[in-house]
């Protein structure tokens, strides 16, 4: 007899019929996926739910077929059923209904009816693995909280809400204000809503990526759940939250592209999946000298939908104490523009920059000057109000592309959202921030990809290649500094990647890394240099950024983005091929993680967690290591590759960094 089947009355999560379920209703309910990391089979691992509340073996049949399903007839799920007795959530000596004689975890067939159990149900939602999926047919179920009732849905991983609203639409009088909260009482949430207008590579479906299009009312966000509760109001319980801020150089990207869907990381970190949509380019990043378009709209959605979080996290199994921004590249400046605004104060409890620089910024003059000739070409002789209103009176599209010509967009040092630069409140302390434990981390080569094919793998003059991406003046203090010492291994073209690399992202990260680190501005700071990576199938240029099945030995380039599997564990939306075993136990040991860090504050996960999960490979892999502190004294970096963890002392490439950032 298993000690911990407990049943959870979560009941009518509809899975076939129309109608939906309520989990208020219905108590709380968890789906349970063993992710092993293998993403070839995930369709043919079980999945199961499980219900928390204890009722009759009879009801528990009545509530499994109301949803398609019936009870669990096979055994799969041992270390689920001693993790959630770790947690409290089921009795040491709870028995579970199980179906027929393959109940495994009672001896006791004849029992009386009224006894009360929690149970097991099978889960037949269908395995999430094409990016345009019509979830038309799957289950539904709704969630209530505090005036809203939101109807998702779930697959085989995870519970998936998906285009909930968290701001009215940024139109009409709404564009280039600030987000107001959205107004409805029900949400169906059962299909990705579009992404925030935008031009370039995810400007039209060219790659397959946007079936949903683009449209200016875009302020939607996605969660994703292992488990809907029975009481949202009852404290304490709650999962952390990874909040995920997409990158995209603020102009391309949504919270919805598959690479960041969220059943996988939910189901091996245990965690509450939440990713957004912001305004982008000019809409979400046009700051005025007028006092009256102020910027920092992108900015202050991210805010809302943090605020959205702590409103109303709790239905959905989270825990608004324990939100961790996580972001990647432009989301990884995010992450600091975040850490850095006195408006996003209490809203999250750790945060963690991917290949995120140190966050630009401008003045209000500055942005005057870039953007207010290309305005001026359609709201002539106006200021102010006026031309806010002009602004406004525009069709989308034509503002959208009044200024394709620019190259970027940054946050504005309005005194409200921002005051200074990053790297100034770093310097602050604790005081200059929101300070909370902090995570940032790098891939060796992130030049390659960003740079696309602008210089050739074969080319042969170092300085040409220089002064073709870093201009002119840069690339003079490149070579005199002697520092990019030419060879055959450190060709023309590698050493273009390692200059474009540390001054468009490592270098600067680098400075806020290392004034936090001096003004002790955080209560703990991890740093990474990620040893292995997978090239996104649409984002290689050259093919360079990967190796091929079978040969890890290959010498590539761990590019840009090539670390977004493996967070997401999402290989198989793009059908990509487990190329060495590796690749498998890598991807759990980032997503294990990053699950330690969104609960604890501390990415070395608890031993005892990995052991009741049944993380073996994890829990082989740190038996000898661990993640080391970035301080001042001990300037300890995490090299990170599963089969070679190790460290690295000091941040890299320091000395190149002091030329490029003109302090040598």
């Amino acid at each position: 007899m298993h000690p911990l089947l407990g049943h959870n009355l979560f009941g009518h999560l509809a899975s076939l019929v129309p109608m939906a379920a309520a989990a208020a209703e219905l108590g709380g309910v968890s789906l349970m996926f063993n992710n092993d990391g293998n993403w070839t089979d995930f369709a043919a691992k079980p999945s199961a739910l499980l219900f928390h509340e204890a009722t009759t073996r009879a009801h528990a049949q009545e509530i499994c077929a109301e949803h398609g399903e019936s009870l669990l007839t096979a055994d799969h799920f041992e270390h689920y059923i001693a993790y959630y007795q770790s947690l409290g959530q089921l009795a040491d000596e709870q028995e579970l209904w199980l179906d027929g004689e393959e109940n495994l975890f009672t001896d006791d067939q004849d029992i009386a009816a009224s006894h009360r159990r929690p149970f097991l149900c099978t889960n037949s939602a269908p395995h999430t693995v094409d990016v345009d999926t019509d979830f038309s047919s799957h289950p539904r179920m709704t969630v209530y909280s505090k005036g809203l009732n939101i109807t998702g849905t779930r697959d085989h991983l995870a519970f998936r809400f998906m285009g909930i609203p968290y701001a009215k639409p940024p139109t009409g009088s709404l564009r280039f204000r600030y987000p107001q909260p959205f107004e409805g009482t029900d949400v169906d949430a059962t299909g990705f809503k579009p992404a925030c207008l935008q031009y370039g590579y995810f400007g039209s479906n060219d790659q397959g990526l946007m079936p949903w299009g683009n449209s200016e009312d875009c302020l939607y966000l996605n969660v994703f759940t292992p488990h809907l509760p029975l009481n949202s109001t009852r404290p304490g319980g709650g999962k952390a939250v990874v909040f995920w801020i997409h990158g995209g150089g603020n102009t391309g990207g949504t919270g919805a592209d598959a690479t960041f869907d969220g059943g996988s990381l939910a189901s091996r970190a245990d965690v509450v999946v939440v990713t957004i949509n912001y305004r982008l380019n000019i809409f979400g990043f046009l700051g005025l000298a007028d006092g009256v378009v102020t910027g920092n709209y992108a900015l202050a959605d991210k805010i809302a939908a943090l605020q959205w979080v702590q409103t109303h996290i709790t239905a959905f199994g989270g825990d608004p104490s324990r939100v961790m921004i996580l972001g990647q590249s432009a989301g990884g400046f995010s992450v600091v523009d975040l850490v850095s605004s006195p408006m996003a104060a209490g809203l999250f409890s750790r945060a963690v920059s991917m290949s995120g620089g140190s966050s630009s910024i401008q003045t209000p003059q500055e942005g005057e000057a870039a953007v207010g000739p290309h305005i001026a070409r359609y709201c002539p002789g106006v200021n102010g109000t006026e031309r806010l209103s002009c602004l406004q009176e525009l069709p989308a599209e034509t503002v959208l592309n009044m200024t394709t010509s620019l190259g970027s967009w940054t946050t504005t040092d309005d005194g409200v959202y921002r005051t200074g630069t990053s790297i100034e409140r770093a310097a602050m302390g604790p005081s200059g921030v929101n300070s909370v434990p902090y995570m940032a981390g790098f891939l060796p080569d992130e030049g390659q990809s960003l740079l696309g094919e602008a210089i050739a793998p074969n080319a042969t003059d170092f300085n040409a290649s220089l002064v073709r991406v870093v201009g002119a003046d840069l690339a003079k203090t490149v070579i005199e500094s002697g520092l990019w010492q030419i060879s055959d291994k450190f060709t023309p073209y590698n050493a273009t990647i390692n200059v474009y690399t540390n001054n468009r992202l490592t270098c600067h990260a680098e400075e806020f890394i290392a004034a936090a680190a001096t003004s002790g501005a955080f209560p703990s700071l991890h740093v990474y240099n990620m040893h292995w990576a997978y090239a996104l199938s649409y984002y290689d240029p050259y093919n360079l950024c990967t190796f091929p099945v079978g040969e890890p030995d290959t010498p590539y380039y761990m590019c840009h983005s090539g670390d977004l599997y493996e967070v997401f564990g999402t290989y198989y939306f793009f059908d990509q091929p487990v190329r060495t075993p590796e690749d498998i136990y890598h991807t759990l040991l980032v997503q294990d993680m990053l699950g330690a860090f969104a609960r604890t504050g501390d990415p070395n996960p608890d031993p005892a967690y990995l052991s009741v999960r049944g993380y073996e490979s994890t829990l082989k892999a740190m038996e000898r290591w661990r993640w080391p502190e970035y301080t001042q004294d001990e300037q300890r970096v995490a090299a990170l590759r599963y089969s070679k963890l190790g460290e690295e002392d000091g941040l890299p490439d320091r000395a190149r960094c002091s030329v490029l950032l003109g302090s040598a």
